[in-house]
C-alpha cells in the first residue's frame, strides 16, 4: 500500500479552513466575487500546493513546516492569479502577512 492515499485527507485538512479565513488561508484575502473564488479554487488545484499537502504526513514537526510554507505560498499564488485575471493591476505589492497561530 502506498502513502499516496494520505495525500487527499492531509490536503483537505490543510486547506479545510478556507471558509473561515483562518489556518493556512489566513493570509489570503476573503474577497467576495467570482474572480476571487476562481483564484482560490485554482490555488487548491495548484501542483505545488497539492505536493505540500501530500508531504504533511503524520509528523507534527513536518506538518508545521508545511503550514509555514503554505502561509507564504497561498497569498503569492492568489496575488498572481488576481493579476492574471485583471482584478488587480500588475505591480501591486502583496499586502503584509497577518500573524497567525
Amino acid at each position: 500500500m502506498t502513502r499516496s492515499w494520505l495525500a487527499v485527507p492531509m490536503l483537505a485538512l490543510a486547506l479545510g479552513t478556507s471558509g473561515c479565513g483562518g489556518g493556512v488561508w489566513a493570509n489570503v484575502p476573503q474577497d467576495p466575487g467570482p474572480v476571487a473564488a476562481a483564484c482560490r479554487s485554482e490555488i487548491e488545484r495548484d501542483p505545488q500546493v497539492r505536493r505540500l499537502g501530500s508531504e504533511a504526513g503524520g509528523n507534527a514537526a513536518n506538518a508545521e513546516n508545511i503550514r509555514q510554507q503554505l502561509l507564504v505560498l497561498l497569498p503569492q499564488l492568489y496575488h498572481e492569479c488576481m493579476i492574471r485575471a485583471g482584478a488587480i493591476p500588475p505591480g501591486t505589492p502583496l499586502p503584509p502577512p497577518r500573524v497567525t497561530f
